[in-house]
C-alpha cells in the first residue's frame, strides 16, 4: 500500500523517464524537437521540483537549485555546439544527460526523498 508521502514523489519518477525517453531521442532523432522537449523538460521539472522544496522549507533548497543550474548551463553549451549535425556532441551529450540523471537521481534527489518521507506535512 502507498501512503501519501510516497505518492507524492512519484511525479518526479515519471518526469525523470520522460528524460530517459528524450535522451533516447537525441540518439535516434535529429530534429530540433527534441531540443525544445529536452528545454521543456528542464524548466518545467526544474519549476516543479524547486515549488515543492520551497512549500516544504527543504533545508538544502539552494545546492538543489544550484546543481538544476549547473545541469541546465551543461546543456545549453552541448546545444549551442549543433549537436543536431555532430554525431560526436550528440552522443557526448546523451552520455552527460544519462550520467547526471542517475547521479542526480539517487544523490541529491534521494536526500529530498528521504527529507519528504520524515516532514510533518500532511
Amino acid at each position: 500500500m502507498t501512503n501519501k508521502k510516497t505518492s507524492e514523489l512519484i511525479w518526479q519518477d515519471v518526469q525523470h523517464q520522460e528524460l530517459f525517453k528524450i535522451i533516447d531521442s537525441i540518439n535516434t532523432d535529429l530534429s530540433l524537437s527534441v531540443i525544445d522537449r529536452l528545454a521543456d523538460y528542464i524548466h518545467n521539472h526544474f519549476y516543479l521540483e524547486e515549488e515543492y522544496m520551497r512549500e516544504l522549507n527543504y533545508p538544502k533548497i539552494e545546492t538543489h537549485i544550484q546543481a538544476h543550474q549547473f545541469f541546465e548551463t551543461r546543456v545549453n553549451e552541448y546545444i549551442k555546439k549543433d549537436f543536431i549535425t555532430n554525431e560526436y556532441y550528440r552522443q557526448e551529450l546523451s552520455k552527460y544527460l544519462a550520467s547526471w540523471l542517475t547521479d542526480h537521481i539517487y544523490g541529491i534527489d534521494k536526500d529530498l526523498e528521504k527529507f519528504v518521507l520524515k516532514s510533518d506535512k500532511k
